[in-house]
């Protein structure tokens, strides 16, 4: 497998993962991965989102599970890394903790619009009116850019997530227009954005982001990596001759990694 990198894996602390780290770092020497960072859920702004990440007392513990495989046997570089929700109005709680504590690199996501999921099974009533699914998607690009614009964020998680379940605005030019506002800003604070293969554990069966979004990325010469956003140690490293064919039809012939060492660009 010519992907050698996995940005994007959780821990069990984040409440709907399971299984240890030390498993999925298994799974990734199966794979034949050089590199795995894991990214479980900042614990901050407090309160947000509780039911589907860890506490900030849990905040030591993590650091402490992910720098014990540091140095294993495998000679796999472990990555210490999060997953940052931007939140707006409850940003600067969150630079205030990332300042005090030490990582290796952020992803940064968007979950929620006006304070309602757009990947939880529980919300898809809200999700069925035409008004909603036009809303929704054109808010989510907006936090998408503020989030991007802030230049704090290393790699973007999961660029289209609203078509998690299929659905689709009937009008997607506002969508559309702010995507090339998105991939420039992007491209100017230098931030990848991630080739996220759950989308194929997902309804929608497809890789976050589409082709025709990663097509855009590539005019704009954004910089691509890839995760499997693991819950499950079975699904590190899921689908990623996939994601590089993907990858090759966008036109992209080479990724971003990260290492112990830097950050440095590999081919395929």
């Amino acid at each position: 497998m010519a992907i050698i990198c996995d940005y994007h894996i959780h821990t069990h602390l984040c409440k709907h993962a399971s299984g240890s780290p030390k498993e999925y770092l298994e799974q990734a020497d199966k794979k034949g991965l050089k590199t795995i960072g894991f990214s479980d859920h900042c614990p901050v702004p407090v309160g947000f989102d509780d039911t589907c990440r860890m506490e900030l007392p849990q905040f030591n513990a993590y650091v402490g599970m992910i720098n014990e495989l540091k140095n294993n046997s495998y000679g796999i570089d472990v990555l210490l890394g999060m997953e940052v929700d931007w939140v707006p109005g409850r940003m600067n709680e969150v630079y205030d903790f990332l300042n005090s504590v030490e990582y290796d690199y952020l992803i940064g996501s968007v979950h929620y619009v006006d304070g309602v999921p757009l990947d939880n099974f529980d919300y898809l009533d809200i999700w069925k009116s035409k008004e909603k699914k036009e809303y929704n998607w054109n808010s989510y690009i907006d936090l998408m850019i503020d989030m991007v614009s802030s230049g704090k964020f290393d790699i973007i998680g999961h660029m289209d997530l609203p078509k998690k379940f299929g659905f689709y605005p009937e009008n997607m030019s506002y969508f559309m227009k702010k995507v090339n506002m998105f991939f420039a800003r992007a491209a100017e604070f230098d931030v990848a954005v991630e080739l996220n293969t759950a989308g194929l554990r997902k309804p929608v069966k497809e890789i976050y982001p589409s082709l025709d979004l990663l097509q855009i990325a590539k005019k704009y010469d954004v910089k691509i990596t890839f995760g499997s956003d693991s819950h499950i140690s079975e699904e590190v490293g899921f689908c990623f001759v996939e994601a590089e064919e993907l990858a090759r039809q966008a036109n992209y012939s080479e990724y971003q990694c990260i290492d112990k060492n830097g950050i440095f660009d590999k081919e395929f």
